[in-house]
C-alpha cells in the first residue's frame, strides 16, 4: 500500500487493527454504571424535598473517643503537633460504608499529569476535589448528604437551607460555619471587584440570590423564584467550580480590601496590580500550598518534576468501623510533557491510579502490560453525549459571508449527514461506542431516540443536495465547494486536544468526509491556554470539544450546547453568549436574533421549574437546528488501579457530570497487604 496515497481514514483504520481491536472486542464486561449495585450499601441518601435525616454517628468502638486514625496521625499527636483524634473529628461526621471491606492505613499513591497545579488531575481525583454540601449518589439521579449533615427544601423550591456537621474543621484546624459561607457571600459573591457578573444560574427569577445565617451551623440559600435544579446541579457538583461555598474568614480576611486596608499593599509586594488578584490566587488550592481546604488531602508542595500531597488530619468523614479517612497516607505526581510518556509510564507499572489522558487505542497494550505491572485495567463509561462536538461560529462578524453559511441550518444538517459515525465507530470505538447526534444520554429521563437520531445517518448524497440548495458550488474541478462571492469555502482553527483522547484521530477522520462533500478544512492542536483567548475574543471559525453535561445532574444548567455560550467550550455564540450572561448589560455581548432568545427562555425556565416541557423544547431544537454536531457518545474509558489498591469501584461513569469518581468515595480506597 503506497501510504503517501492513503487518506486520514484509511491510515487510522490500518492503525486501529493493529493496535487494540481484537483485544478490546473479547472484553466481556460492558462499560455501565451498576446503579445500587455493591455501592448501594454507601452512607447515601436518596434526594428528598424536606428534611434528610442526620446521619448516624458511629459507636465508639476504640479508645475513649470511640475514633481511631493512621498511625502517622498518631505520632503527630505525640509531638503535640495535632490534637488527638476525638476532637479533630466532628460530632457528626459523614459515615462512609466501603465498597469491600474496611480498609488498613498507609502508602501513597503514585500517579502522573500533564497539568499544572499543586493537586491536578488523577491526585485530585483521588480524594484531592474540594467536597461539596452534597454527594451525587451512583447512579448520578440522586443526592445525599455530605459536608452537610441534611438540608431543606419547600415545595416552591424557592430556598435550600442546609444543615452543617458539629465540629467539621478545615485542613488547619479552624472551625468549618456558617460565617464561612456568609464570608463567600458578602465579601465574595457581593462584591463586583471578585464577581463582576453573577451568572444566570445564580438568578433565579431575575435577582441574584441571597444568603441568611440562621445559626453557627445552618445557612439559606433564597431565590427571587423557584430554583429546582440548584440542589443538585450547585450544591452536589457546581459548588467548587463556580467558587459557590465556602471562603475560611479567619484566612482570607487579610488578602480583602474591606478587612484589610493594606490588601493592596499585599499584592504590590506580591507583583499584582490589583488587590483581588492576590486574593484570588490565596484562595486557589492550585496556586496556595497553604489555601484552606475540606477535601481529603492537602497540597505538601512541588518540584518542577511532581506534586505531593498528604491525608488532612481534620478530615471529616470515617468509615463505619471508626476510622478517620482517608486511608491512605500520601500522593505522589509525576508531571509529564505529554500522555505519550504518560502511557509509558503506565506500560511500566510505575502508577497505583491513573484515569485522565488514558485512551481505548491503547486499550490492548495496557492489558497485555498489566500483569507485569501488577495493575488491572478497568473500564468505565463516559457517558457523553457526544466524545467529540463542533460547532460553526454564527457570530463571526469578521468574515460575514462565511457567518451567513453557518446561521443556515442547512448546512449544519449537511456537515453532520456528511459523517460516517459507524466507520469511525468501529475505527476509534471498536465498536464499543453508540453513534449519535449530539442529545441527552440514555441514563436522562428526556432521552428520546429520534433526537439522537437527528441528522445522524450516513447520507452524503442527502448532504450535497442540501449543500447545492444553498447555491454552494463546486469549483470547475469538483473538488471543493465555492462561497457565494466565490472564494473556496475551507477553514483553518484551533483545537485543545485533552480529557478525550479520541478527539484528535475523530477529527481527522471528519476532516475526510467533509472534504468528501466540498468543504475543506486544516486543524491545529494548541493549549487551552491558547486557545481560550482566542475564542472567547471571537477569533475562531469553528471549535471542538466533548459532549459533557448531557445527564440530568448538569443538563441544561448553563449555556453549552443547546443554547450559546460564552466560553471556550463552544464558539457557535459568544457574543450571544455574553449578551445573555450580563442580562444585556456588556458592551461586547450582542443581542440574538428571536429563535436564540428562544433557547434561553427555555434554558431558566427549565433550571426554575425543572420540567419537562422546557426540557423537550430546548432537545427538539437541537435536533431540528442542529446547533451542535455530535459523532460517538457513551463509550468506554479505560483506568488503571494497582492490583491492589482495593475499594475501587469495577465498573463506573467517567464524566464531568458525576465528577469522575466522587460517587465512589475515593477517600475509602486503601492498599490492601
Amino acid at each position: 500500500m503506497d501510504m503517501h496515497k492513503v487518506s486520514r481514514r484509511e491510515f487510522l483504520t490500518v492503525g486501529a487493527a493493529a493496535a487494540a481491536g481484537v483485544a478490546l472486542a473479547a472484553c466481556q464486561k460492558t462499560a455501565v454504571p451498576t446503579v445500587a449495585e455493591k455501592q448501594a450499601t454507601a452512607t447515601v441518601a436518596k434526594e428528598a424535598t424536606k428534611v434528610v435525616e442526620v446521619q448516624k454517628l458511629v459507636e465508639p468502638t476504640a479508645g475513649p473517643t470511640g475514633f481511631k486514625e493512621s498511625p502517622m496521625l498518631t505520632d503527630l499527636v505525640k509531638a503535640g503537633k495535632i490534637p488527638a483524634v476525638g476532637e479533630r473529628v466532628p460530632t457528626e461526621p459523614m459515615v462512609l460504608t466501603p465498597l469491600e471491606e474496611v480498609g488498613v492505613y498507609g502508602g501513597t499513591i503514585r500517579t502522573g499529569t500533564i497539568y499544572t497545579g499543586l493537586i491536578p488531575d488523577d491526585m485530585e481525583l483521588s480524594g484531592g476535589r474540594f467536597p461539596q454540601p452534597l454527594a451525587i449518589a451512583p447512579d448520578i439521579t440522586n443526592v445525599g448528604p455530605y459536608l452537610a449533615k441534611a438540608w431543606e427544601q419547600p415545595d416552591d423550591k424557592k430556598s435550600i437551607t442546609l444543615f452543617l456537621r458539629k465540629g467539621t474543621k478545615w485542613a488547619d484546624g479552624q472551625p468549618l460555619t456558617a460565617d464561612d459561607f456568609m464570608w463567600w457571600y458578602e465579601y465574595f459573591f457581593l462584591d463586583t471587584d471578585l464577581t463582576p457578573t453573577i451568572s444566570a444560574g445564580l438568578r433565579p427569577g431575575g435577582e441574584p440570590m441571597k444568603m441568611e445565617k440562621v445559626d453557627d451551623y445552618t445557612v439559606r440559600y433564597v431565590f427571587g423564584g423557584p430554583a429546582a435544579t440548584f440542589l443538585a446541579s450547585h450544591l452536589a457538583h457546581l459548588f467548587d467550580f463556580w467558587s459557590l461555598y465556602v471562603h475560611q474568614a479567619s484566612y482570607m480576611k487579610e488578602y480583602h480590601i474591606k478587612t484589610n486596608p493594606k490588601a493592596a499593599d499585599l499584592a504590590k509586594e506580591a507583583k499584582f496590580d490589583y488587590w483581588y488578584q492576590l486574593y484570588g490566587k490565596m484562595r486557589d488550592r492550585n496556586q496556595n500550598q497553604n489555601a484552606p481546604t475540606l477535601s481529603a488531602l492537602r497540597s505538601t508542595g512541588q518540584t518542577p518534576d511532581s506534586t505531593s500531597a498528604e491525608r488532612n488530619p481534620y478530615y471529616w468523614c470515617v468509615d463505619t468501623a471508626g476510622n478517620q479517612l482517608p486511608y491512605v497516607d500520601k500522593w505522589m505526581a509525576d508531571r509529564l510533557a505529554d500522555r505519550q510518556l504518560q502511557n509509558a509510564k503506565i506500560l511500566t507499572g510505575e502508577y497505583d491510579f491513573t484515569g485522565f489522558n488514558t485512551d481505548l487505542q491503547s486499550y490492548s497494550a495496557y492489558a497485555e502490560a498489566a500483569p507485569a505491572g501488577k495493575y488491572r485495567v478497568l473500564l468505565w463509561n463516559r457517558y457523553n453525549g457526544s466524545d467529540t462536538i463542533y460547532s460553526f461560529n454564527m457570530n463571526y462578524f469578521k468574515d460575514e459571508v462565511l457567518r451567513q453559511i453557518h446561521m443556515d441550518k442547512r448546512y449544519r444538517q449537511a456537515m453532520s449527514l456528511a459523517i460516517n459515525r459507524a466507520e469511525i465507530n468501529k475505527v476509534i470505538y471498536y465498536g464499543r461506542g453508540v453513534p449519535r447526534q449530539l442529545t441527552v444520554t440514555t441514563l436522562s429521563k428526556w432521552f428520546k431516540q429520534e433526537y439522537a437520531d437527528a441528522y445522524a445517518a450516513y447520507d452524503p448524497d442527502a448532504a450535497n443536495k442540501l449543500l447545492d440548495e444553498m447555491g454552494l458550488k463546486w469549483d470547475d474541478a469538483h473538488k471543493q465547494r465555492l462561497r457565494p462571492d466565490g472564494k473556496p469555502l475551507e477553514y483553518i482553527w484551533d483545537y485543545y486536544p485533552s480529557e478525550v483522547p479520541e478527539k484528535g484521530p475523530t477529527t481527522e477522520m471528519c476532516l475526510d468526509y467533509w472534504a468528501a462533500v466540498g468543504v475543506k478544512m486544516t486543524i491545529k492542536g494548541i493549549t487551552r491556554e491558547l486557545l481560550t483567548p482566542k475564542i472567547t475574543s471571537n477569533e475562531e471559525p469553528m471549535s471542538l470539544w466533548h459532549g459533557d453535561e448531557c445527564n440530568d445532574i448538569l443538563f441544561a444548567l448553563r449555556p453549552k450546547w443547546f443554547a450559546p455560550i460564552d466560553g471556550d467550550e463552544s464558539c457557535w455564540g459568544v457574543l450571544w453568549g455574553r449578551w445573555y450572561t450580563s442580562a444585556g448589560k456588556s458592551e461586547q455581548g450582542v443581542e440574538p436574533p428571536q429563535e436564540i432568545k428562544d433557547l434561553y427562555t427555555w434554558l431558566d425556565n427549565y433550571n426554575m421549574y425543572g420540567t419537562g416541557e422546557w426540557a423537550h423544547k430546548l432537545l427538539q431544537s437541537q435536533a431540528d437546528n442542529v446547533w451542535t454536531i455530535g459523532v460517538v457518545g457513551q463509550a468506554p474509558h479505560p483506568l488503571i488501579a494497582r492490583n491492589n489498591l482495593r475499594n475501587f469501584q469495577e465498573e463506573g461513569m467517567w464524566n464531568w457530570d458525576d465528577l469522575w469518581t466522587y460517587p465512589y468515595f475515593p477517600e475509602t480506597w486503601f492498599f490492601k497487604p
